[in-house]
């Protein structure tokens, strides 16, 4: 009787288990360290698993148009420095758009802010300097409503 039982919860908890996980966006908002609506499209791609862990996580989030001044307030106003109106300098966007961006068809945006954190650890000298890299940068495209996320790594 206690099996049978068992046996018609387990299901339900493991639905219930299924439903408090981590959503793609979740996940973009807590590694930008921003508030974000839920979008009303999500796209991903990891490549991610090949030697050392190499590879490129690309995620596209687009809002509705009504949400996108809550998107642009997150980015825009956020504290930590990360996050930069475009136009970008001319050879951060060679270095960024030729990696993991332009890998991914990211279109370089007219306006909107972009994001960097170098998350090379112990690496020497600058992330520029380096023949390998490892960082997370986003973009906010506020004509297309689009939140382009990336985790590369080489």
């Amino acid at each position: 009787m206690r099996w049978s039982r068992l046996a018609a919860v387990l299901p339900l908890l493991l639905l219930l288990n299924g439903c408090a996980g981590e959503s793609t966006a979740d996940y973009v908002a807590r590694r930008l360290d921003v508030s974000l609506p839920e979008p009303v499209s999500v796209t991903m791609e990891d490549t991610h698993g090949g030697f050392h862990g190499d590879g490129l996580l690309h995620i596209e989030l687009v809002f509705a148009p009504s949400d996108a001044p809550a998107v642009e307030e997150a980015v825009s106003h956020h504290p930590s420095g990360h996050w930069n109106p475009f136009p970008m300098d001319g050879e951060m966007e060679e270095i960024l758009y030729r990696g993991g961006a332009s890998d991914a068809g990211w279109p370089v945006p007219r306006r909107g802010w972009w994001y960097l954190r170098d998350r090379q650890a112990g690496g020497e000298g600058g992330m520029l300097t380096r023949s390998s890299f490892n960082y997370t940068f986003a973009v906010y495209d506020p004509d297309e409503y689009t939140l382009y996320y990336q985790e590369y790594d080489t």
